[in-house]
């Protein structure tokens, strides 16, 4: 963060944002349901306290819940540092972070995927897609 902490370049915005993203772990819907409040408030205590509430709502259904804890843990923590930082560079901040969870996500079904195909057996002689093509 640049000295103050008031003005950050985009390597620091988008920097912050990975690291928030890989310790979120939430879904991205769920990050830009919060995000675009915090936009609409510009409020980052305000923010949180909606994040807490869903947290701890009964009406509120399981992964949309531990989302909302998440992201009251998450960016709670670092909330003196974050309130540092002008509100349109900690709402453009958000949104590499839901970019950061887009490519986190890709990422991990990508190594899902290779970890399948390298442990799935395979037919040897058989062309893909040859059994149930039409005769």
């Amino acid at each position: 963060m640049s000295e103050g902490g008031l003005l950050m370049t985009t390597d620091e915005k988008v920097e912050l944002a990975r690291q928030l993203a890989s310790a979120l772990q939430v879904r991205r819907t769920e990050w830009t349901r919060w995000a675009t409040y915090f936009r609409q408030c510009q409020d980052l205590s305000k923010a949180l306290q909606l994040a807490e509430h869903l947290a701890k709502s009964p009406a509120v259904r399981r992964d949309p819940q531990e989302a909302a804890r998440c992201i009251a843990k998450v960016v709670g923590e670092p909330t003196r540092e974050l309130q540092r930082i002008p509100i349109d560079d900690l709402t453009e901040v958000f949104g590499y972070v839901g970019r950061w969870l887009e490519w986190l996500n890709w990422q991990s079904q990508w190594q899902g995927r290779e970890r399948h195909e390298k442990t799935s057996a395979r037919h040897i002689g058989r062309k893909p897609g040859g059994r149930h093509r039409g005769h």
